[in-house]
């Protein structure tokens, strides 16, 4: 980057020109350059450069804030819903509704006997099929229902 400074030169010229008065001067502006030296330009390029890095870095932290700030009030709302449709379901599935509910529908039906109900004793081993299962209780149809360990 460079600065100009005007300056007059009086000196005379050379020679004559025809068509000049004798005595007249030649009065040429020259320029004289003031030149920045190379390590004032760097540390003003790394200053400029800095100073939009830091706009930059300013305005992605503002943004990101703004939007974690949306998805958390969005995910306020989620919980909210969730715990209002865990209180509906609640509700739905009570005793008393399904009661209304099978009565509604004209269904008849009862609890099972205690004979009729078969417990697991290693849940995770039934539930992937591997290995045999213990049942501590099992229901037995040639033998009437009788529970068998």
């Amino acid at each position: 980057m460079t600065t100009a400074r005007t300056t007059r030169n009086t000196g005379r010229s050379g020679g004559r020109k025809a068509g000049r008065k004798p005595g007249s001067r030649n009065k040429v502006l020259h320029t004289q350059r003031v030149r920045l030296p190379m390590g004032w330009m760097v540390l003003l390029t790394m200053l400029v450069v800095s100073v939009f890095a830091y706009l930059f870095l300013c305005t992605t932290t503002e943004r990101l804030a703004n939007q974690i700030k949306e998805e958390e009030q969005e995910i306020e709302q989620l919980r909210r819903r969730v715990a209002s449709e865990e209180v509906r379901w609640s509700e739905m599935v009570g005793p008393r509704r399904l009661e209304e509910a099978l009565r509604k529908h004209r269904l008849v039906m009862n609890y099972p006997a205690s004979h009729q109900i078969v417990h697991v004793r290693d849940m995770a081993m039934w539930e992937s099929g591997q290995g045999p299962v213990e049942m501590v209780g099992r229901l037995d149809r040639l033998d009437g229902g009788s529970m068998r360990p």
